[in-house]
């Protein structure tokens, strides 16, 4: 899935646990993602039993991001930590829900 899906994903998915509209990404940020070039996300599973997904980008620093889907349907995003170039950022998602599917967004 290209970074461009992935931001509209996240961006769709906070929309909807959180009830309202997101801003949008700003058409500078547009420019940007062509320069950040990540590797495929990694799916991580924490000893407390939740689970989540790391991912490592270079290019500019960058934010990872986690789709979630709980046991009811319920779907919703979760924000990682921002990181620097070549570095690697986690997001975790809630006790019994699955991640499915990741990415990052340049910032």
């Amino acid at each position: 899935m290209r970074i461009h899906s992935r931001i509209a994903a996240v961006g769709t998915a906070l929309a909807i646990a959180g009830g309202g509209m997101i801003g949008a990404v700003p058409a500078s940020a547009s420019s940007t993602t062509a320069d950040l070039s990540c590797d495929a996300w990694r799916y991580q599973r924490g000893a407390s039993g939740r689970h989540g997904a790391s991912i490592t980008c270079h290019g500019s620093s960058f934010t990872g991001f986690v789709i979630c889907h709980k046991p009811d349907g319920f779907l919703y995003g979760k924000l990682g930590n921002r990181a620097r170039s070549g570095g690697t950022s986690t997001a975790w998602c809630d006790v019994n829900a699955e991640a499915i599917d990741a990415g990052a967004f340049p910032n």
